[in-house]
């Protein structure tokens, strides 16, 4: 990821006053928001950070881009319309982590436990509002997201076409490389799922990448990390 922050963010001014990035969580357990801080440092001579772990957030203003962690649950009425209020402050919304771009582990709660019993039915957050980028991670590597506002403020490079994509994909897990790669022999077994993977539910037999199901918390890392579904998911979904 280093040779991309140099090609994105080394070297280049931003036209005009620096852009105000919301970094801003939904509601999930706060892996995502930490992981961003260690890079705050890095992006304040890009870009002006609002965050509640900085102290200084309003949702009463505009910003160019907001980033949102964590998944919505459809059952919390103030998460949905918290969610719909950021959408309608801010230029770009980008879906940061796995929960947020595409459900997560999240996806396998059913509800009835504490504090919020009520809470049933969690989503990525395209399934309320029109989002811009979604980048799947549990945590997504902190060096991505420098990358990614980069790619951004710069308006070019393939992440944008990717986690463009990654929006309409909806979900993406263990399973999905599974079918889509591996049992379809387009998979070149180079290992960067297996890598990739935070809770080791891939491994590598005869070759080629094999799923251990109760270990996979789809948080689709591995799809955006293989070389051969990044290019399913942009040529699936038409993303120019």
């Amino acid at each position: 990821m280093h040779t991309v922050y140099n090609t994105y963010c080394v070297g280049e001014e931003v036209v005009g006053d620096k852009p105000d990035i919301l970094v801003y969580d939904i509601g999930g357990c706060e892996g995502c928001p930490v992981s961003i801080l260690r890079v705050y440092p890095r992006l304040v001579g890009r870009a002006n950070i609002y965050s509640p772990h900085l102290g200084n957030t309003s949702l009463e203003r505009r910003y160019d881009i907001a980033v949102v962690t964590g998944p919505i649950c459809i059952n919390d009425r103030y998460s949905v319309e918290l969610l719909k209020k950021i959408r309608d402050s801010t230029d770009i919304l980008v879906a940061y982590g796995s929960c947020a771009s595409v459900g997560g582990i999240t996806l396998f709660c059913r509800g009835g436990q504490e504090p919020k019993p009520e809470h049933r039915t969690f989503q990525p957050l395209s399934a309320i509002v029109d989002v811009d980028y979604a980048v799947p991670g549990c945590p997504p590597a902190p060096n991505l997201f420098i990358s990614l506002v980069g790619a951004i403020l710069s308006k070019k490079g393939f992440f944008l076409n990717l986690f463009a994509s990654v929006v309409k994909a909806r979900k993406l897990s263990g399973f999905d490389l599974l079918d889509d790669i591996v049992l379809s022999g387009l998979c070149i077994g180079c290992g960067a799922c297996i890598l990739s993977c935070p809770t080791g539910a891939l491994r590598m037999v005869d070759g080629k990448p094999d799923l251990v199901v109760e270990k996979c918390i789809r948080c689709g890392t591995c799809c955006v990390r293989c070389p051969r579904y990044t290019q399913v998911l942009i040529r699936r979904y038409g993303v120019e």
